[in-house]
């Protein structure tokens, strides 16, 4: 079996890390796509009870991987940010609290940058987002688009989203919207 290759992603505003399969999200996932080991760890699965697909760690600078057996085991993933090759998430855990405790990764900088972005601007900013590979950007950059007149090309990201994380219902709202400023009533109300 081959091992997942991971994205990480790491936030130092929140002091967490998320390393995930490329194109995946883990915001809006339901509680059975995750295996939690702890009160800070979390296993990311593909649906419920299936493959793992990555993990997420909250308190990443305190965290004491040490302390949680479960990590060294099991599942091993690739992460190439970390040039990490057939390893435990320990190893990767471990390797980020050492080489990004004090700073995020590009797409979390540019992430960050968005939020507080408007118009033209915002848009740029979440095109690098998506850029650098972080697909929650799809969503932003969506509803962007549709904010600034542009259905046609929002509504593919929108899609893309919901495709990643269909529990969420505010992207669900903008793609909605998406269709509905494209004329498209019938996929709209559905």
């Amino acid at each position: 079996m081959r091992n997942p290759v991971l994205y990480v992603s790491r936030d130092l505003e929140y002091d967490w890390l998320i390393a995930l399969e490329f194109g995946r999200v883990v915001d809006g996932q339901p509680d059975d796509h995750f295996r939690r080991v702890g009160e800070n760890f979390a296993y990311c699965l593909d649906g419920p009870d299936g493959d793992i697909v990555g993990f997420g760690v909250g308190d990443l600078t305190s965290f004491d991987v040490e302390a949680v057996p479960e990590l060294w085991g099991g599942q091993h993933f690739d992460a190439p940010l970390l040039g990490l090759r057939d390893v435990p998430a320990g190893a990767i855990v471990l390797a980020a609290q050492a080489k990004l405790a004090d700073k995020p990764t590009t797409n979390r900088m540019l992430f960050n940058l968005a939020t507080n972005a408007e118009g033209e601007h915002a848009l740029a900013l979440w095109r690098q987002c998506l850029e650098a590979g972080d697909s929650m950007a799809h969503y932003s950059l969506g509803y962007t688009l549709l904010e600034l007149g542009r259905a046609r090309e929002g509504y593919g990201h929108l899609r893309e989203y919901v495709e990643a994380c269909p529990t969420n219902g505010w992207a669900w709202c903008w793609l909605g919207r998406a269709h509905e400023a494209l004329s498209e009533f019938t996929d709209a109300r559905t």
